[in-house]
Protein backbone atom coordinates (compact mmCIF):
# COMPACT_ATOMS: atom_id res chain seq x y z
CA UNK A 1 0.00 0.00 0.00
CA UNK A 2 2.89 2.35 0.68
CA UNK A 3 4.15 1.95 -2.89
CA UNK A 4 0.75 2.89 -4.27
CA UNK A 5 0.68 5.93 -1.98
CA UNK A 6 4.14 7.11 -3.03
CA UNK A 7 3.38 6.52 -6.70
CA UNK A 8 0.11 8.44 -6.52
CA UNK A 9 1.85 11.33 -4.72
CA UNK A 10 4.62 11.39 -7.32
CA UNK A 11 2.11 11.40 -10.18
CA UNK A 12 0.03 14.07 -8.43
CA UNK A 13 3.05 16.35 -8.11
CA UNK A 14 3.95 15.89 -11.78
CA UNK A 15 0.37 16.55 -12.86
CA UNK A 16 0.22 19.58 -10.57
CA UNK A 17 3.18 21.22 -12.31
CA UNK A 18 1.93 20.22 -15.78
CA UNK A 19 -1.51 21.64 -15.02
CA UNK A 20 0.02 24.83 -13.65
CA UNK A 21 2.05 25.31 -16.83
CA UNK A 22 -1.02 24.65 -18.98
CA UNK A 23 -2.99 27.26 -17.06
CA UNK A 24 -0.08 29.63 -17.50
CA UNK A 25 -0.18 29.08 -21.29
CA UNK A 26 -3.97 29.65 -21.34
CA UNK A 27 -4.67 26.16 -22.72
CA UNK A 28 -8.12 26.00 -21.15
CA UNK A 29 -9.35 22.64 -22.44
CA UNK A 30 -6.13 20.71 -21.73
CA UNK A 31 -5.65 22.31 -18.35
CA UNK A 32 -9.22 21.47 -17.32
CA UNK A 33 -8.70 17.81 -18.29
CA UNK A 34 -5.42 17.56 -16.39
CA UNK A 35 -6.95 19.32 -13.39
CA UNK A 36 -9.76 16.75 -13.25
CA UNK A 37 -7.29 13.88 -13.52
CA UNK A 38 -5.29 15.50 -10.71
CA UNK A 39 -8.41 15.64 -8.55
CA UNK A 40 -8.94 11.91 -9.07
CA UNK A 41 -5.32 11.38 -7.98
CA UNK A 42 -6.05 13.43 -4.87
CA UNK A 43 -8.70 10.85 -4.02
CA UNK A 44 -6.20 8.03 -4.54
CA UNK A 45 -3.68 9.79 -2.31
CA UNK A 46 -6.28 10.39 0.39
CA UNK A 47 -7.57 6.80 0.25
CA UNK A 48 -4.15 5.16 0.41
CA UNK A 49 -2.90 7.64 3.01
CA UNK A 50 -5.98 7.08 5.15
CA UNK A 51 -5.52 3.33 4.93
CA UNK A 52 -1.86 3.57 5.93
CA UNK A 53 -2.67 5.99 8.75
CA UNK A 54 -5.43 3.73 10.08
CA UNK A 55 -3.14 0.70 10.05
CA UNK A 56 -0.43 2.63 11.90
CA UNK A 57 -2.83 4.08 14.46
CA UNK A 58 -4.26 0.67 15.31
CA UNK A 59 -0.82 -0.93 15.64
CA UNK A 60 -0.18 -1.46 19.39
CA UNK A 61 3.60 -1.48 18.82
CA UNK A 62 3.68 2.20 17.84
CA UNK A 63 3.66 4.26 21.01
CA UNK A 64 4.28 7.79 19.66
CA UNK A 65 1.50 8.49 17.18
CA UNK A 66 2.16 12.24 17.02
CA UNK A 67 4.34 12.22 13.88
CA UNK A 68 1.67 10.17 12.09
CA UNK A 69 -1.00 12.75 12.86
CA UNK A 70 1.33 15.61 11.87
CA UNK A 71 2.20 13.98 8.54
CA UNK A 72 -1.45 13.28 7.77
CA UNK A 73 -2.42 16.86 8.56
CA UNK A 74 0.46 18.27 6.50
CA UNK A 75 -0.58 16.03 3.61
CA UNK A 76 -4.09 17.46 3.70
CA UNK A 77 -2.66 20.99 3.85
CA UNK A 78 -0.43 20.22 0.87
CA UNK A 79 -3.34 18.95 -1.23
CA UNK A 80 -5.33 22.06 -0.28
CA UNK A 81 -2.45 24.33 -1.27
CA UNK A 82 -2.07 22.56 -4.60
CA UNK A 83 -5.73 23.15 -5.35
CA UNK A 84 -5.60 26.79 -4.19
CA UNK A 85 -2.54 27.52 -6.34
CA UNK A 86 -4.16 26.00 -9.43
CA UNK A 87 -7.47 27.80 -8.97
CA UNK A 88 -5.68 31.11 -8.44
CA UNK A 89 -3.59 30.52 -11.57
CA UNK A 90 -6.77 29.74 -13.50
CA UNK A 91 -8.26 33.07 -12.41
CA UNK A 92 -5.08 34.92 -13.33
CA UNK A 93 -4.23 35.64 -9.72
CA UNK A 94 -1.21 34.46 -7.85
CA UNK A 95 0.28 34.83 -4.42
CA UNK A 96 3.88 34.06 -3.63
CA UNK A 97 3.00 33.22 -0.04
CA UNK A 98 1.01 30.17 -1.21
CA UNK A 99 4.09 28.90 -3.03
CA UNK A 100 6.19 29.40 0.09
CA UNK A 101 3.67 27.41 2.14
CA UNK A 102 3.57 24.77 -0.60
CA UNK A 103 7.33 24.21 -0.60
CA UNK A 104 7.57 24.24 3.19
CA UNK A 105 4.68 21.77 3.48
CA UNK A 106 6.17 19.51 0.80
CA UNK A 107 9.55 19.43 2.53
CA UNK A 108 7.93 18.71 5.90
CA UNK A 109 5.73 15.93 4.45
CA UNK A 110 8.76 14.30 2.85
CA UNK A 111 10.77 14.73 6.06
CA UNK A 112 8.06 13.15 8.22
CA UNK A 113 7.36 10.45 5.67
CA UNK A 114 10.92 9.27 5.15
CA UNK A 115 13.03 10.44 8.10
CA UNK A 116 10.69 10.37 11.09
CA UNK A 117 8.22 7.60 10.27
CA UNK A 118 10.46 5.59 7.95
Amino acid sequence: MIHVHVTSWFLALILFFVTYMLYKKNAEKKSKIFHMILRVLYLAVLATGGHILASYLTDPGIVNKGPLIIKGTLGLVLIGLMEIILVQRKRGEGRMLNWVFFWVSLILVLFYGYAVIG
